[in-house]
């Protein structure tokens, strides 16, 4: 199959979602907040086990037409079984206040994942322990809980769907305030190269109150 088959057809299966997306959420966006997320990473194996991953990502509104969040963060991570992988890693993040001011965050980062094989399914287990810092807000614990399905593979070129879930404890106050549900498309998937797209429903909690958004995101994966 030649790169031009596969190009046109990556970009027919990418419009089709797309479009699907965005009707999902066109009729929401005048009562409900929306942002574009963009994620970019590299990564390399430093030996068959062990890895280490440089990201930087965005996240901006298009109503209030500037940055919500900006941050970097490295990733480390250890394999020791196919199904096992530990990470440990840093964030440091800028958070738009918009009163012409940032507010700037370190976060140190502790990951488990587990995976299991179902027939042509995979089934991905994230926990993540955090400690949120900041410049001028109370720092705290967090712990998040990801659960990760993905479908079998449509394309020979790697083209796959995936849904999944997130929520967010904060455990100084024992209390979940936030939490996410995604369905994406791994819309290209090469050696060291692999394109996501996804659109995402978030519940976030503020003043004893649920407020809903929308999401829209791009993740670009290099590895090297």
């Amino acid at each position: 199959m030649n790169s031009f088959y596969i190009f046109a057809n990556m970009f027919k299966w990418g419009i089709i979602f797309i479009f699907l997306l965005t009707s999902l959420f066109a009729k929401s966006q005048n009562n409900r907040d929306f942002t574009l997320w963009n994620k970019n990473e590299v990564s390399v194996n430093l030996c068959d086990k062990m890895n280490l991953a440089i990201t930087e990502k965005i996240h901006y509104s298009p109503n209030k037409n500037s940055l919500d969040l900006k941050y970097g963060e490295i990733l480390a991570g250890y394999k020791p079984k196919k199904w096992l992988e530990y990470r440990i890693g840093f964030r440091h993040s800028y958070l738009n206040l918009y009163n012409g001011e940032w507010l700037t965050e370190n976060r140190p980062m502790l990951f488990l994942s587990l995976s299991k094989k179902l027939e042509e399914f995979k089934l991905i287990f994230l926990n993540r322990l955090e400690w949120r810092t900041f410049t001028e807000a109370d720092n705290y614990f967090r712990h998040k809980q990801s659960l990760k399905l993905q479908f079998p593979k449509i394309t020979e070129w790697g083209m796959q769907f995936y849904i999944s879930e997130e929520s967010f404890l904060k455990l100084n106050e024992i209390e979940t305030h936030q939490a996410r549900l995604f369905t994406g498309i791994k819309a290209l998937d090469r050696k060291h190269f692999d394109v996501k797209v996804y659109y995402s429903l978030q519940k976030k909690k503020a003043d004893d109150n649920w407020y809903t958004s929308d999401i829209l995101g791009l993740n670009l994966s290099v590895s090297i």
